[in-house]
């Protein structure tokens, strides 16, 4: 799946890529408005385990979880706001790199008939992300200032844990529909006679 599926026309998700997040403020101690286009995303089945993987047939309810060393986020970014009351902005290239990542994967799915065949349809995919630990990376901070932008990835990188908790739900809730259109866009093509034999 890594290198895609060529005579089902699925593209490799190796890196996956994804056009655009956009992601507004939060009302905690974190206010920041972020924009990421032509994102790539690293590490999703390099080195992956899976393990607790459980299916309720009836339901069509599959859950698991996953184990990465390392998941990078790599994107053109723009963001304004506050950090525990510092202002940031910048424009630029970035990195948001989650460290020895376990995500708990719920997903939903519906079955529908195709051309005498039967396929899956996913209705919902609930992620959560348990990093051991973040690091952050933006280019080009405060105009290219390479004093501030220095010293803000210092404060950055202290805080990462607490400025991603900030966003944890909205980045979940984000990637929860990037991965389900991932999913569906092999599942709606394949029988499921062909995926689960």
């Amino acid at each position: 799946m890594a290198k895609g599926l060529k005579s089902f026309k699925i593209l490799p998700i190796e890196p996956l890529a994804v056009d655009s997040i956009k992601i507004g403020n939060s009302e905690g101690t974190v206010s920041l408005k972020q924009e990421y286009r032509n994102i790539k995303i690293h590490g999703l089945t390099k080195n992956l385990k899976l393990y607790n993987y459980q299916v309720d047939w009836d339901n069509l309810i599959f859950t698991s979880e996953t184990f990465n060393t390392q998941v990078d986020f790599i994107a053109d970014y723009k963001l304004e706001g506050k950090i525990l009351l510092l202002p940031i902005r910048g424009e630029g290239k970035c990195n948001i790199s989650m460290h020895d990542l376990r995500t708990k994967h719920e997903t939903y799915y519906e079955k529908f008939e195709k051309d005498g065949d039967i396929y899956m349809r996913m209705t919902k995919y609930i992620v959560k992300f348990l990093p051991d630990h973040i690091t952050l990376q933006f280019d080009n901070l405060f105009n290219g200032d390479s004093i501030l932008g220095e010293q803000m990835h210092k404060f950055l990188n202290q805080n990462s844990d607490l400025i991603f908790k900030e966003f944890q739900a909205s980045y979940e809730e984000t990637f929860g529909l990037v991965f389900a259109k991932v999913t569906n866009n092999i599942f709606t093509r394949v029988p499921m006679n062909k995926i689960f034999k």
